[in-house]
């Protein structure tokens, strides 16, 4: 894919590519690894999917780096460095949320009530339909085509289905009876981690409207 507007850098077009590809297959992997860990606990697939996720948050740093770097070293569209860079860190926070959700399931190793699994399943699966829209929006962007405004839109939606979603279990966690007030709790901290990585993606979906309008999609 030819990203529109690095059109005479192919270095920087190969690294933002690898960088929202990173993104899309880490979102992949954090599904099956919840999965993994409502199934089977910690075992060595959750823990070999955790180190896959790290692996990308630290590929993607040091992607932002280098074209951070490049942007600074080469003329080409001034104009345009800040933008660029604000939307890669942005982006690059939702990546570090699947690592640091994880760790968070590797450390406490929850005990989570088999009739809360379909629901949370549910949730995860929204919250990275949500992140995997921001993906499809942030490469409209550096494509300049006019799919962006679709693809916000279900950043949006899928956002939105989350919050409803995330509503639905903490409400349920509170009405079980025979869970102490502390597990009811702890559970509520691991659903609102999860539902926080859809309300990051909302925040760079808001902040690629403007630079959508300012370059006039």
């Amino acid at each position: 894919m030819e990203l529109g507007l690095f059109k005479k850098t192919r270095e920087l077009d190969n690294k933002i590519n690898e960088f929202f590809n990173n993104v899309s297959e880490a979102g992949l992997i954090y599904v099956r690894a919840i999965g993994l860990y409502l199934e089977k606990g910690i075992c060595e697939e959750f823990t070999q999917k955790r180190q896959d996720v790290s692996a990308f948050e630290a590929r993607n740093d040091q992607l932002r780096r280098d074209v951070e770097a490049q942007l600074y070293e080469h003329t080409l569209l001034p104009d345009s460095r800040a933008d660029v860079l604000e939307l890669l860190e942005g982006v690059d926070k939702v990546i570090n949320k699947y690592e640091s959700n994880l760790y968070m399931y590797e450390i406490e190793k929850p005990n989570i009530p088999s009739e809360f699994h379909a629901q949370i399943k549910t949730l995860v699966q929204t919250v990275q339909e949500c992140v995997e829209a921001l993906v499809v929006s942030a490469r409209a962007f550096f494509a300049m085509n006019g799919e962006i405004q679709n693809s916000l839109h279900k950043v949006m939606f899928f956002e939105k289905q989350a919050d409803q979603q995330g509503t639905a279990l903490k409400t349920a966690f509170f009405e079980k009876k025979n869970l102490e007030l502390a597990h009811k709790r702890q559970l509520q901290d691991f659903e609102m981690a999860t539902e926080l990585i859809s309300d990051f993606a909302e925040d760079v979906a808001d902040n690629l409207t403007v630079l959508a309008v300012k370059r006039a999609f």
